[in-house]
């Protein structure tokens, strides 16, 4: 039985996930999702105050968890930042192709009301300026510095690029591997990579007129990582100190457990956060990492309001 409101919640959400995917929104009632929740439709409007909240939850909870999956390929060391970056592609695609029918519901329905896509409100801005910061500095770990000055315009130009191949994928015209189709993109982000460098000149975007708006809004950490990759470090940490009793071992790789699940939920609960937190503080060589990542958590949980 559900004991929280972050479990209903996730209950909420992942049924009317379900429910949009089949119905599309519009089709679907407040009064269904209350039904199949096992919950009345009054104990429905408590959590989400309309279905437009609703709907929106739901994305940002679709965008959440493969943005999570995307940043846990970062921490596979035996990879070179192109394989990565190809696994991660790879990741994205196969979570598009996934939650296909919900997006396409989504996509149905905006056509339907008159609009050409989703909503702006739908997508976390904050979130979409991470992923362009992220962008960029994965282009220069693939590429080299000397690719700064292009990265905007190559991430517009990828964007346009998989959004083609996923329209090809979703209508399921022609038998296409996902593998081989982000590898694909690769092979064509290399290209443009080169002749970028080969032939200089300026960017279509320069940096000095979208970097401060990346910039804003996104609040600065000691350290650029994931809140997960820095768990999956202590975990590692845990596992390779050997001075370490079996009962210590034991309580700090579960309260690493409990934080992964727990940041992994729809609406992260701060309190089970600083209490996990805690628990590890005491354990020998996490001090470093535990400060790291309570100052991570604000960042982390500032764009899953």
């Amino acid at each position: 039985m559900m004991n929280s409101t972050t479990d209903k919640k996730k209950h909420i959400v992942v049924t009317a996930l379900g429910l949009f995917s089949t119905k599309g929104t519009a089709a679907t009632s407040m009064q269904e999702i209350a039904e199949i929740c096992g919950i009345s439709k009054g104990s429905l409007y408590l959590h989400f105050k309309s279905k437009e909240e609703l709907q929106q939850s739901v994305i940002h909870y679709c965008i959440q968890s493969i943005y999570d999956k995307i940043v846990l390929v970062e921490s596979e060391q035996h990879l070179s930042p192109k394989e990565i970056f190809c696994r991660q592609i790879e990741i994205l695609l196969e979570n598009f192709l996934e939650l296909k029918e919900f997006f396409l519901a989504q996509f149905q329905d905006a056509i339907s009301q008159g609009n050409s896509g989703l909503t702006q409100k739908n997508c976390p801005e904050d979130m979409f300026k991470l992923v362009l910061k992220k962008f960029n500095q994965k282009m220069i770990d693939v590429y080299g510095p000397q690719i700064h000055p292009y990265t905007l315009d190559m991430a517009l130009q990828v964007q346009s690029l998989m959004g083609s191949y996923i329209k090809i994928m979703f209508s399921k015209i022609l038998p296409i591997s996902i593998k081989r189709m982000a590898e694909y993109l690769v092979e064509t982000l290399d290209d443009l990579a080169e002749a970028k460098l080969r032939h200089g000149g300026e960017p279509f975007i320069p940096h000095e007129l979208l970097l401060p708006w990346i910039e804003e809004g996104i609040p600065q950490s000691p350290a650029k990582k994931h809140p997960l990759l820095l768990l999956k470090e202590m975990r590692q940490h845990i596992e390779k100190n050997v001075e370490l009793s079996e009962l210590v071992r034991s309580e700090a790789q579960e309260s690493i457990l409990v934080l992964e699940h727990e940041l992994t939920e729809m609406k992260p609960r701060r309190v089970i956060l600083t209490g996990m937190l805690s628990n590890l503080s005491t354990v020998p060589g996490l001090e470093e990492q535990v400060i790291q990542l309570e100052h991570l958590l604000d960042t982390y949980l500032s764009w899953r309001k």
